[in-house]
């Protein structure tokens, strides 16, 4: 049996929060032990804390008025929340960027660093200027490398795509393994049992407002489409640069004419019955790591529409899946995508998700934690 522990940022309502809580799930049927960890206490999604055990290391994750001492200090306090449970962890992995370098303040034992999403991507959109840019690479580098023989920095990835972007970026770890997200296929398929009141026939997009999500591109791409189906939007707001991001798709939607046609439901923390009912999922981003909407529709049995960014939705949509793969950016063949996903929709089979089971991803999770 092994001691695993998970730290992450908090369990908002974000996808790399529900990979934890799946994979925390799944690790517990297997008979070992998972502590999670949560530098601030945002707990959106439903959580069973029989299952885990659930540590909160402070109120906000702000410890310290001053950025450089406050991941310090929490370090500091997520050590001894550690120390108090008076056990032997096998295994830490840790999930978002504040976490990551938090964990490795603290100097963690067996302390793997999981990475989400595409690094120069990420900086790319969020750094245009050249000096930022420039700023923010260094120190990406500087941190995920192995700095010396005796630095062990360990790194899980998400998707192949992510690994090679990775080493591409100029990043040198210890060693990076690539380990696809977990996915209980029966609790989805029970999850989205629920039924679904006051809307039929629709497709749906399952992402956060952000900019990156390219909810501009998603909403003329269907609006050329000409299909019946209503569009609904799910997703949360959690910067106040997804309110204007938000606020800007609003007025895109009234600009073409089609309010009546488009409906926003906010977050939702069981999503399934939405996405199993819906004619199609569409993804529209400018970027992802492994985007968990595509696989988690396919389970259901819906069909997905995607641009074929970095990284990921190729590595998903294999095969007959293909042909419903866009180029970012293209509202054009976005928009021949989706009335072809709605008039010549695909047999989805197993072949098409059997690599995401979620007991073989958990199974090597569990092989990290044995070996020192």
């Amino acid at each position: 049996m092994s001691n695993i522990g998970f730290v992450i940022d908090s369990l908002n309502g974000g996808g790399a929060e529900r990979v934890v809580l799946n994979l925390t799930k799944k690790i517990v049927e297997l008979g070992h032990v998972v502590h999670i960890f949560i530098l601030k206490d945002e707990v959106d999604y439903k959580i069973d804390r029989n299952i885990f055990k659930l540590h909160v290391i402070s109120d906000t994750g702000k410890v310290h008025p001053i950025r450089f001492f406050n991941k310090r200090k929490l370090a500091m306090l997520l050590r001894k929340k550690i120390d108090e449970q008076n056990i032997r962890f096998d295994l830490f992995v840790s999930h978002l960027e504040v976490s990551d370098e938090v964990t490795k303040i603290a100097k963690l034992p067996n302390l793997y660093h999981c990475i989400h999403g595409v690094i120069s991507k990420f900086i790319e959109s969020k750094y245009k200027n050249t000096q930022g840019f420039k700023k923010f690479r260094r120190k990406y580098k500087y941190f995920y490398k192995m700095k010396s023989q005796y630095d062990n920095t360990k790194l899980v990835t998400v998707s192949q795509g992510v690994a090679d972007d990775l080493i591409k970026f100029g990043i040198k770890p210890h060693s990076c393994t690539t380990i696809y997200n977990p996915f209980d296929f029966d609790v989805i398929r029970k999850s989205a049992n629920e039924e679904v009141v006051g809307e039929d026939n629709y497709i749906i997009c399952v992402a956060r407002f952000a900019k990156d999500k390219r909810h501009d591109l998603l909403i003329k791409a269907y609006a050329a489409s000409n299909i019946e189906q209503k569009l609904l939007l799910l997703g949360t707001t959690d910067k106040p640069s997804d309110e204007e991001q938000l606020a800007n798709i609003k007025n895109l939607i009234r600009e073409l004419h089609i309010e009546d046609k488009v409906i926003f439901k906010g977050f939702i923390a069981n999503p399934y019955p939405w996405i199993k009912k819906a004619k199609a999922l569409v993804l529209s981003s400018n970027h992802e790591a492994l985007p968990t909407v595509l696989i988690e529709s396919l389970i259901l049995k819906t069909q997905v529409v995607s641009t074929n960014c970095p990284t990921g939705p190729a590595e998903i949509l294999e095969g007959d899946l293909s042909q419903f793969l866009s180029p970012v950016g293209d509202t054009d063949a976005l928009s021949v995508n989706i009335k072809k996903a709605i008039d010549n929709p695909v047999s989805i089979t197993s072949k098409h998700i059997d690599k995401f089971v979620a007991k073989g991803i958990a199974e090597q999770y569990i092989e990290l934690s044995e070996v020192h």
